[in-house]
């Protein structure tokens, strides 16, 4: 079933978004494609990582994904040329977490890609509380 359809409704289904730029939040809309949960509000160990399950773009062109941490640490993404994960396209595209600020990671560099995977890392001593997960897809 798609994510996304330029139609208002499916005859089936009822997409995820629609719109003249289709945009679709991970979290709150299909939780159950992240794959090992991280919820909203989650916990990493120290010098641990989260890494999410392989997340199929759908169609969707350009993604964003953002957190805050309690601990240091890192958002990769990395994107895939085929929808099983196997064959990496691209670099990972990363961003710093510093500890008690939001950030985010964007990719929306044209290159094509059917799937992808979201780590988020803690480099602190101390288990991390990840809040403000985000993963945001855009067809632009």
């Amino acid at each position: 079933m798609p994510l996304v359809s330029t139609e208002a409704t499916g005859q089936y289904w009822e997409p995820l978004a629609n719109g003249p730029v289709a945009q679709c939040e991970l979290v709150s809309q299909a939780p159950g494609l992240l794959g090992a949960t991280l919820p909203t509000t989650g916990t990493i160990a120290a010098s641990g990582n989260w890494i999410s399950a392989i997340i199929v773009s759908d169609g969707f062109k350009s993604l964003s994904v953002g957190a805050k941490s309690t601990q240091t640490g890192a958002i990769n993404v990395q994107r895939y040329i085929d929808r099983a994960g196997t064959v990496p396209v691209g670099t990972v595209v990363t961003a710093a977490l510093v500890a008690g600020t939001a950030q985010w990671v964007t990719s929306n560099d044209g290159m094509a890609f059917q799937s992808f995977t979201v780590q988020i890392t803690n480099t602190g001593a101390s288990a991390a509380t990840v809040t403000n997960f985000a993963v945001l897809l855009n067809a632009n």
